[in-house]
């Protein structure tokens, strides 16, 4: 009998020996049969990793990470803003005083703005007008011998009174005698307004007479402000007078 006849095997018995298998499949078979130039991108080698060509392109390292972290970090961290600038403000005017326009010569003297000379020094006023604080408007000398500087206003009376409530506008008080009780306990009051100071009779009893240089006096309606100049004199009764020096 030759190698290559191989009779049936008899009834009963194992049919056969199975072959030694291999591993293949019919998909694997399929896989095998078909080669590296069917399919695209076989023959392209794999792109080394982050490491080296040994990275299987998965696994993502620590130290990625922490680069990865550090740089939105640095995106998300908003720039540092330019510093704004910082305004500058004027020194704010003492209690009691206030700002006017006015010209002010060189050496700091402050003027109304119709004047074109320094009334105090003489000075060639130039440039335009600015605020400025107002000076003394001149002052007021009493019959008593008493001075009050005008640089703010003035309650003249027998037991005076301020007739306002604001700790910025209240006026300075002045007490006179008056033996006959001719003058009232809020006599006048003297007001600047600008560069004007005004002279006015609180509605008193015996009232107020203005005598002005060159004109007949002139008695003073109640509540009702006048313009003084420099020179007038405030008649109050009772032997008391108030005289305008130095009026701007």
């Amino acid at each position: 009998m030759s190698a290559a006849t191989v009779p049936p095997p008899p009834e009963g018995l194992i049919a056969g020996v199975p072959r030694e298998w291999t591993g293949a499949s019919p998909a694997a078979a399929h896989v095998r049969d078909v080669g590296p130039d069917d399919v695209p991108g076989a023959d392209a080698e794999p792109a080394p990793g982050p490491t080296g060509p040994d990275h299987d392109g998965h696994t993502v390292l620590s130290s990625a990470i922490a680069e990865l972290r550090a740089a939105a970090g640095r995106a998300d961290a908003p720039s540092d803003p330019a510093p704004a600038p910082v305004p500058s403000f004027g020194a704010p005017p003492a209690p009691g005083q206030q700002q006017i326009l006015a010209r002010t010569c060189p050496q700091g003297h402050a003027n109304p703005p119709s004047r074109e000379t320094c009334a105090l020094c003489g000075a060639t006023l130039e440039g335009d007008a600015a605020l400025a604080v107002r000076p003394p408007l001149g002052r007021v000398v009493l019959s008593t011998g008493q001075g009050v500087e005008l640089d703010r206003g003035v309650v003249v009376g027998r037991r005076p009174r301020t007739p306002r409530t604001q700790a910025g506008d209240l006026p300075r008080l002045v007490t006179v005698p008056s033996p006959q009780q001719d003058i009232s306990r809020s006599h006048v009051e003297i007001t600047l307004e600008g560069w004007h100071v005004l002279v006015s009779d609180m509605a008193t009893t015996n009232g107020t007479t203005l005598l002005r240089a060159g004109q007949p006096p002139r008695r003073l309606h109640p509540s009702e402000p006048v313009l003084v100049v420099d020179g007038d004199v405030a008649d109050l009764g009772d032997g008391v007078t108030l005289t305008f020096e130095g009026i701007r």
